[in-house]
Parts: C-alpha cells; structure tokens; sequence
C-alpha cells in the first residue's frame, strides 16, 4: 500500500519515554533490550537485502515471487521452534516486459506503467495537462502525453496516476505516456500505481530526458504477460509461554533494495528471538510474510488483519506491528536529478495506543534512530469515527483500521519505486538500529497487559459495535472499468 501522506502533517512531536514494569513472575534473567552482539550485523542485513533484491522484479505471483517466497521460508522453517503455513490467493497476475515508444523516432521507455494493457497501438500524441480530464473528447484514438504530478514524494503521485489510467482506458484512448521528473538513467524500472488492477489502455513511463512531439503520429507498445495465478503469505508461529500473539507484518512482493526489505528485518527478528529460551517470551510471535501489496485485490496484510479482527475479542492477540522500507536515504530534486542529501529520510513510527506510543519513543531514543517521529495517524481525524485517524501510512493501516492495537515504522523515499537506485538507496547501519529499536519494543511490550497495551482501542471496537462509522476496508478491483 503506498505511504500515506503522513509527511505534510509532520509538526512539532514530541518524543514520549516510559519504564514498563515487568509483572510478577516474568523471569529477571531475561533481556530488557536486544544484545545487539548477538544480533544479526548490518554487512548481514545487505547481504539479505542483496539476495532479495537480486531475485529481481518480484511481481506479485511471479516466478520471481516465488522463488523469493520459498527462500524466506527455507530460512524461517529451519529455525527452532518455529512453525510455517501458507495463506493461498487465486490471482490474475501480471508479468511485466519491456515497453516500446515511436514518436519521430524510437524513445527510450523508462518503464511500461504496471498492469497496463499489453499489444501495441497508434495515435497522435497529444499533451493534456495536469488536471485536464482525459475524456473521449479528447481522448479518444490518441496516445495521451501526461506530466508526473508535481509532488513532494513520488509515492504521493499514485492516486493521480491510477484515475489517469481509468479514465484513459474508459475514454478509449491509444495510450498513455507518462513524463518522469527525473533522468531515464535515474528512473529505469520505476513501478507505480501498485493498486494491481489491470487496466485497459497501455501506459509507459519516459524520463525527464526523452524527446516527444506532440502532434506526431505516435505508436506505443507494451509487452506483459496476463494469466490466473496462485500466490502465497507465509506465516511463521514461534510460541511463546502464552498463546497471545504478537503479529510482526511486511509484504513479500516489490521491486528493488527498498520495496520491500521489510522481509529483511523480520528474518533477522526471527532469528534472534528463536534463540531466546521459552521463558523469555511471554507471548507467541507471528511473523507475516504477506503477499500481494503489489497486486491489492489480494493483499495479504488486509486478510490478515480481518482474521485478527475477527479474533481479537477472544484475547488471542495481543498486538500488530509493521515494519516496512527501512533505513532508507533522502534524495531530493536537484538541478534536474535526485541528488543523495547526506541525511536519512524521515520515517514515521506510527502508533495507536499510548503505550505504544511511549514505548515507541523509549525504542527510538534507546538506539539513537533519528529523523523519525512517533504519530497516531497521516489522516485528518474524523471526529466519530472509529478510530478517528485510519491511515497509518502503509499496510499497518489494514490492522490499526480494523482496530487491532497496531505499531507500523515506515518512510516513503522518491526511491521507493525507483529501483535503478539499487544499494545506494539503503543505509543498512541505520536500517540495523531500526530493526534493533524494533526488537526492544517487542521485548518491553511482551509482559505488559493486554489490556494497556490496547488502550482506547477497546473503547473504539465497543463503539464500531454500537454502529459508529469506521474505516473502509474496500480493496482495489482486479479489473479497470470498460465505462
């Protein structure tokens, strides 16, 4: 799910510390915070993060996908204690090609725009500026020339996007070519909307540098792979001394070093817990490897969360926590390019409860993550509503909507769906003391009460109960509109 915008609500916040006090007969050998020594280092988190990068494109239930999924659970199976099961989702998915582009010559495509019509059409190139509807009147048999939405983070521009591939493909327009603000060097791969509807109208992505005249006849062309598909969450169970569970989520499907290497983290917070003896973990630990973030009529954190939901008021879960693009760089426009600014992107630690906001910011400033503020949501509250903020800028929005106590750190970089950036995108010495952070709030929070862990969230779940509006759960569809 793309990162809310969370980053023009960023003000003045205010970091909260609190000593959680361990109950009665928790065992006084047992860890307050991760010892770090004995925690996976940072050459060790880009060695992962290499690996999953390295499987490539990993289009939800593609090949690729797939081979990503089974190598995750080859390392969390053979964990001690650990248990693994599968969550199956039929799919039509979506493989991407190469893009072709001939408008008074061949143009370099940067990209094909993801779930895009494949074949290839003709038309005049026409510039509709944004804002512009793109209706038949002026749509219709031509090939749509479109600028990236002026935008502060590249994420933001994704709504914009996917009504333009709506509306193109219902106006019966040749095609759709998209502008990037930034080099075709910089911008090779760039995958966004990732709603995963398919949409009927081909669509491309060009760089700052490409040259286009409109009026020319323009044929444009995308080669993609449509087919029904089966793809899978995996789901690792470490059991604790009780049964309630703390859930741990990220998705498995992306498309470079930063989406998504969420799956980094939770195998290293897999793998330290698993050699924790029994005592030292009061609850169960869940480990989600969701799929289908890139293709959302199947997105895995939703379903999961609906399953939480539905199963919370028994008192078999405790809380959810998402971790999603760590340690990622800022670069920022610069004479024409994204430029590394030396500072680390802002984060978001959302968190909905004030427990969970206090032991967020005790985590944060115990292992020094800067440039990261603790926030109870992205969204405009709505006074009424429950909760009265639903967004928490990315999957931990499907649990925190459904009400289920939930934590989620995430950033939303311009690199997020540019994966030509590679590496360079990831500071894995921050994405470390993230991960670390991570594991301390964990532990603080494993033998705090339910109940004050949860907050104002049982007064919220007792008024959706009585009928109080609540968030909306409705995911993208699988296919565009014809009208």
């Amino acid at each position: 799910m793309r990162p809310a915008r969370w980053l023009g609500f960023i003000g003045v916040v205010t970091t909260f510390c609190l000593q959680l006090t361990t109950p009665a007969g928790a065992s006084p050998d047992c860890p307050a915070t991760i010892d770090d020594r004995a925690f996976a280092s940072s050459s060790t988190l880009r060695d992962w993060n290499a690996t999953v990068a390295g499987f490539g494109v990993r289009a939800t239930g593609s090949p690729a996908h797939k081979r990503l999924i089974s190598w995750l659970e080859r390392r969390v199976d053979r964990l001690p204690g650990v248990s693994v099961r599968s969550e199956h989702f039929p799919i039509h998915r979506w493989q991407p090609g190469p893009g072709f582009l001939v408008s008074g010559g061949v143009v370099p495509v940067a990209s094909v725009i993801p779930y895009s019509e494949p074949g290839l059409r003709s038309g005049t190139l026409i510039h509709l500026p944004t804002g512009t509807p793109i209706t038949a009147a002026t749509a219709r048999g031509k090939v749509v020339l479109r600028d990236f939405p002026a935008v502060d983070r590249g994420y933001l521009a994704e709504p914009a996007l996917h009504r333009d591939m709506i509306d193109a493909g219902i106006a019966g327009a040749a095609g759709v070519v998209v502008v990037l603000p930034f080099p075709h060097s910089q911008m090779r791969g760039y995958w966004d909307p990732h709603t995963g509807t398919h949409y009927r109208v081909p669509g491309v992505f060009v760089g700052s540098d490409a040259r286009l005249q409109v009026g020319t006849r323009t044929t444009i062309g995308v080669l993609a792979g449509r087919a029904p598909a089966v793809t899978r969450s995996l789901i690792a169970t470490l059991p604790g001394l009780s049964r309630e569970r703390i859930v741990i989520d990220t998705n498995t499907d992306g498309v470079g070093w930063v989406q998504e290497n969420g799956t980094v983290a939770l195998l290293a917070l897999a793998e330290h817990f698993a050699r924790l003896p029994l005592r030292c973990r009061p609850r169960t630990l869940e480990f989600v490897f969701a799929t289908g973030h890139l293709h959302r009529p199947a997105e895995g954190s939703e379903f999961r969360a609906r399953a939480l939901d539905s199963e919370y008021d028994s008192g078999s879960v405790a809380f959810a926590f998402v971790l999603e693009h760590l340690g990622t760089r800022e670069f920022l426009p610069s004479s024409g390019s994204l430029q590394p600014t030396g500072a680390a992107e802002f984060s978001g630690w959302f968190a909905g409860s004030p427990v969970l906001a206090q032991t967020a910011g005790a985590a944060l400033a115990g292992r020094a993550v800067d440039r990261t503020f603790v926030l109870p949501g992205s969204d405009v509250p709505v006074p009424g509503r429950a909760p009265p903020q639903c967004s928490f800028g990315g999957i931990g929005t499907h649990f925190h909507s459904h009400l289920v106590p939930t934590m989620a750190m995430i950033s939303g970089p311009w690199t997020l769906w540019a994966p030509a950036f590679g590496a360079e995108a990831v500071d894995h010495e921050r994405m470390r003391r993230q991960v670390l952070a991570a594991g301390d709030a964990v532990l603080a929070l494993g033998p705090v009460a339910r109940e004050d862990i949860a907050g104002p969230y049982l007064d919220l779940r007792r008024a959706r109960a009585s009928g109080a509006p609540t968030c909306s759960h409705e995911l993208p569809p699988e296919w565009a509109p014809r009208s």
